[in-house]
């Protein structure tokens, strides 16, 4: 028969069932928009996590404590602690890595900072003046912290955009002020009077999930002195000249540590050094294998929804064993038969499909209205989603319709 007959009569085959049909088109359609809508949201938290990672600097090759298995997160908790301002002024002694135009220490933890009668808890970061250049991050309004600050162990203050905007109004009001940083050590708490000297331009949020905004700098001496009152830093960034010269800096920065930690040869790093391009790729490679998570859950549901396919035709070939025995015996050939059941589970998973991608699009789109997270819809992955809604139809299919084109014509008839 031409395609155009089989297709004709694929689809009155299917509206003389239309509540079958439409059960069995709902299992491919949760499948297409599990598929759909799992991958777009693991995409944009795969986005997130790039932007976060890109909006740390430029060329930054980053030093923390511990090894490579410890990672950002017990260096970032204080389950490691073996990085010292020592171990930063022996990375930014002149010659020790030629290629860094910017070394920065970071010594962090959470205050509560009081002005007049408002009072937020935020993040403190305890720097030096080159943290603006590794972190290309400059100030809006005032200054940062400079060199005569680092001496003095200044209790002066640069704030985030949101923690300026909440205490003080604005950027401009902020600049002059004094507030109260309040933060929790042994022996009780201690308040330290800070003079806001700048405002950092703001960064935004992150997905949602970090707002950047949300921070005070002060200079490292007088984080380590008056505030938290050690010499240990959670992180070191070191600023490369280029993107060519990461790697070089990378093990200069090795180097120059292990001999300041005064390790042999055959004994690990006890510190972790990390270019920009090692955690993207190690983020990106992460996200990937969590999109593929989300992906084959929504798999499971596709497969799921394919042996329903299997299961309706075959039930079909029993209803119409009559009608294929009468079409044999007026000439259709085995090719006909296994042609019109293909395109009948194929038109099923199609329009499927269909509504699966309608489906999934719609809820990556309430996602993204009710979480952080902007789903990524591509137009590559909807038609791979038809493609595959469409091939799903061919493999389930299948066997039904060799099973119908295999039947005799005497027997067929002979069917009740």
């Amino acid at each position: 028969m031409p395609f155009a007959e089989t297709l004709q009569t694929a689809f009155g085959a299917l509206a003389a069932n239309r509540l079958r049909a439409a059960l069995t088109i709902l299992g491919v359609t949760i499948g297409i928009a599990a598929v759909i809508g799992m991958v777009s949201v693991g995409q944009g938290a795969s986005d997130i996590v790039q932007s976060t990672l890109q909006g740390l600097g430029t060329n930054v090759v980053f030093v923390t404590p511990g090894t490579r298995s410890t990672g950002f997160a017990q260096a970032a908790g204080g389950g490691v602690t073996n990085l010292t301002i020592d171990d930063y002024l022996a990375l930014d002694a002149p010659g020790a890595v030629p290629d860094a135009i910017a070394v920065a220490p970071e010594q962090g933890g959470f205050v509560q900072l009081v002005a007049g009668g408002d009072a937020v808890s935020t993040r403190l970061t305890g720097t030096v003046p080159d943290y603006s250049i590794a972190r290309d991050w400059d100030v809006t309004v005032g200054r940062f912290v400079n060199d005569g600050d680092m001496v003095a162990a200044a209790p002066v203050a640069v704030l985030g955009a949101s923690t300026a905007a909440e205490l003080f109004g604005s950027p401009e009001a902020a600049v002059g002020e004094s507030l109260s940083a309040r933060v929790v050590r042994a022996g009780g708490t201690l308040a330290v009077r800070l003079r806001v000297v700048g405002v950092l331009e703001a960064k935004g949020n992150v997905g949602g999930f970090f707002n950047r905004d949300d921070l005070i700098v002060v200079p490292l001496t007088a984080s380590a002195r008056r505030i938290v009152g050690q010499e240990t830093v959670s992180t070191i960034s070191v600023s490369a000249r280029s993107a060519e010269t990461m790697d070089q800096a990378q093990r200069d920065v090795t180097t120059v540590l292990r001999q300041q930690h005064r390790l042999g040869p055959d004994e690990p790093s006890d510190f972790t050094v990390q270019t920009q391009q090692d955690l993207l790729a190690a983020a990106s490679l992460t996200a990937d294998i969590f999109t593929i998570l989300l992906g084959a859950i929504g798999g499971i549901s596709l497969v799921v929804g394919g042996i329903g396919i299997m299961n309706i035709m075959l039930v079909s070939v029993t209803e119409r064993t009559r009608e294929i025995g009468l079409r044999k015996a007026l000439g259709a050939r085995r090719r006909d038969i296994l042609g019109q059941f293909l395109v009948e589970a194929v038109v099923l998973t199609t329009v499927g499909g269909i509504a699966g991608i309608t489906l999934g699009i719609s809820i990556a789109l309430v996602i993204g209205v009710f979480s952080p997270i902007a789903p990524a819809i591509s137009l590559f992955a909807v038609l791979v989603a038809l493609l595959i809604s469409m091939a799903v139809g061919l493999v389930f299919g299948l066997y039904p319709a060799r099973r119908a084109s295999l039947l005799q014509p005497i027997t067929a008839l002979r069917a009740e």
